[in-house]
């Protein structure tokens, strides 16, 4: 059986591409709500704001993840420590943006369709991260490859969210110029 380092730097190339990626994705985001500033301000629009930071965050962790297992000669523990904190944290902050959506129910709260699916399959997502790290810790080198799995799903969860936030916004849009 090859060791963990071994096993990682076959991964490397992919692994960079994914936070290139994921970068990319994150200014795209960035630039575009950037545009539409002025109206995500607007009253009634927290639930939009909220799926944006959430969405904006996901490639962040995204690059994070990726960027965690490009680390040098980390070691198993050097990996998989630092995968189960960023886990942690990316869970909480889901879980903490969830409740606030569930919270405001009001009628007069713009909505994007399917942001509390985004949000429960973000939550699933990140607990996955930490069930590989644990499996890292404990020595399961073959856990590497379910991290493989997850990026992908995530990646296209996130890129979904992105389009359903911009087509609603564009939506408002035109619904405030016509």
């Amino acid at each position: 059986m090859e060791d963990f380092g071994t096993v990682l730097a076959h991964w490397a190339g992919f692994y960079t591409v994914l936070s290139q990626v994921s970068a990319t994705f994150a200014g795209l985001l960035f630039v575009s709500l950037s545009l539409r500033y002025a109206l995500l301000n607007q009253e009634g629009f927290g639930a939009v704001k909220r799926l944006a930071r959430h969405t904006f965050k996901a490639f962040l962790f995204l690059v994070i993840f990726s960027l965690i297992l490009l680390i040098p000669e980390a070691g198993a523990l050097g990996v998989a420590v630092p995968l189960l904190a960023v886990a942690l944290y990316a869970l909480g902050t889901t879980a903490r943006i969830w409740v606030e959506d569930a919270k405001e129910e009001g009628a007069d709260q713009v909505r994007v369709r399917g942001a509390r699916k985004i949000y429960l399959l973000s939550l699933l997502t990140y607990v996955m991260f930490m069930v590989v790290a644990l499996l890292l810790l404990l020595g399961e080198t073959r856990a590497l490859y379910l991290v493989v799995g997850l990026v992908i799903w995530n990646l296209a969860l996130v890129t979904a969210s992105s389009w359903d936030l911009l087509v609603e916004l564009k939506n408002r849009e035109k619904a405030d110029l016509g």
